[in-house]
């Protein structure tokens, strides 16, 4: 039998009257043309409730011998005789638990057992009920249920791209929306300083580009596409930052990345400095921890880089920057005051030694004299021990008892 209907009223079929194809079919239609969307169980109500209970007529799963739910009677009622039948057909089909809910499981079987089946257990699909006067061949039958399923499976994933774009926070898009708008505005500046026309023309391409996909972001947005609009603005960021290369100016990503290097060369290069200086016998030991700090400052730099905080990182930068000149400059520098003090204490125990030593010469007893400036010595020591570990107030205790010790030396000659 050959199809009277035109293409358009196919169509037309597919798209608004599926639901309502499916329901003019007989029962033994129902093996193959039952379009499940939800889950179905006892309470539920529907079409798609009586498209299943025909079907579990047609296929010896009765939900009732007379009355209700009867072949041809089936009222589209999720109740006690529809539960029954369907876990009767649950079990038949290998269901587990079989329990007469209609869920994801019992679909799948569903969609399976109509694909499969063939053979004389299977109903002839009758044609379908004439409704404008003309009818449709049962193999159209057959080719218009495949459409419907495809149609509803590409509208199923549709909703599951939906739900995956607006997984993003809107409010995170509003930022990037902003940012991005004031990156299109400083490649727009950078360009309007440009003498090169080449340049210019070449800048204008790429801020055209960034352009048209940040509105693309803007209309993503407003459909609430948030994956897609994070796609645009990304493209948009790149070729404003393409903009802003070809303008010879950058962006305050590129700035910070640039300075954070910048000042990590600088670093190496004092640090050499310092060295020769060490070797050659000059006092660095100021210069060190300034290094040191530095070196602390610049790591603080990069993490506020990580964090896209690129303000930070610059101003961190720079202030890495200027304690590398501190360090610089520190080179030769005596070090703290206990160092100072401890020289003079030296001077002044090497002083004591020379009055003992004269005194010997004239034959004086300096026996105590000695004996005091050996413990001197010795307090010195330890106080160069303190000024190593960084403890200063100790050593400068030491120092002090050391310096009694060698005024109590001087008053035994």
């Amino acid at each position: 039998m050959n199809i009277n209907v035109m293409k358009k009223d196919i169509l037309t079929l597919l798209v608004f009257g599926a639901l309502g194809f499916v329901a003019l079919l007989p029962s033994t239609t129902h093996a193959a043309a039952c379009i499940f969307t939800k889950d179905l169980q006892e309470g539920s109500i529907g079409d798609d409730v009586k498209c299943l209970q025909q079907y579990l007529n047609a296929n010896g799963h009765v939900i009732a011998a007379t009355g209700p739910g009867s072949v041809g009677k089936e009222t589209g009622e999720f109740k006690t005789l529809t539960k029954a039948a369907l876990i009767k057909w649950q079990t038949a089909n290998g269901i587990k638990p079989a329990t007469g809910f209609f869920g994801p499981l019992s679909r799948a079987k569903y969609r399976v057992a109509v694909g499969e089946a063939t053979g004389p257990s299977t109903p002839t699909t009758p044609s379908l009920p004439s409704t404008t006067g003309t009818t449709i061949s049962n193999a159209d039958v057959a080719k218009l249920v495949a459409e419907i399923t495809r149609l509803k499976a590409e509208l199923a994933k549709a909703k599951a791209n939906q739900t995956d774009s607006n997984s993003k926070d809107d409010s995170d898009v509003k930022d990037r929306l902003g940012e991005v708008l004031d990156l299109i505005d400083d490649a727009k500046d950078a360009i309007d300083d440009l003498d090169d026309p080449d340049l210019i023309s070449d800048a204008e391409d790429s801020l055209d580009d960034a352009r048209n996909d940040f509105d693309d972001a803007v209309r993503a947005f407003l459909d609430e596409d948030y994956s897609d609009a994070e796609d645009f603005l990304d493209d948009a960021e790149n070729n404003a930052d393409d903009a802003l290369d070809i303008a010879g100016a950058s962006s305050d990503e590129s700035d910070a990345e640039d300075r954070i290097d910048e000042v990590d060369d600088r670093i190496n290069d004092v640090e050499d400095e310092i060295q020769q200086a060490d070797d050659d016998g000059e006092a660095t030991g100021d210069s060190e921890d300034i290094l040191d700090e530095a070196k602390d400052v610049l790591d603080d730099a990069q993490a506020a880089f990580d964090d896209e905080e690129y303000d930070d990182a610059l101003d961190l930068a720079d202030e890495a920057d200027d304690l590398l000149d501190d360090a610089i400059d520190a080179i030769g520098d005596s070090g703290s005051d206990a160092e100072d003090a401890l020289d003079d204490a030296w001077d002044d125990f090497d002083d004591a030694w020379d009055d003992v030593n004269n005194a010997i010469d004239d034959g004086d007893d300096v026996g105590d004299a000695e004996d005091i400036l050996d413990e001197a010595e010795d307090l010195l020591d330890d106080a160069a021990d303190a000024i190593d570990d960084g403890d200063d107030n100790d050593a400068e205790d030491l120092i002090d008892e050391a310096l009694d010790l060698i005024d109590d030396a001087l008053g035994e000659l």
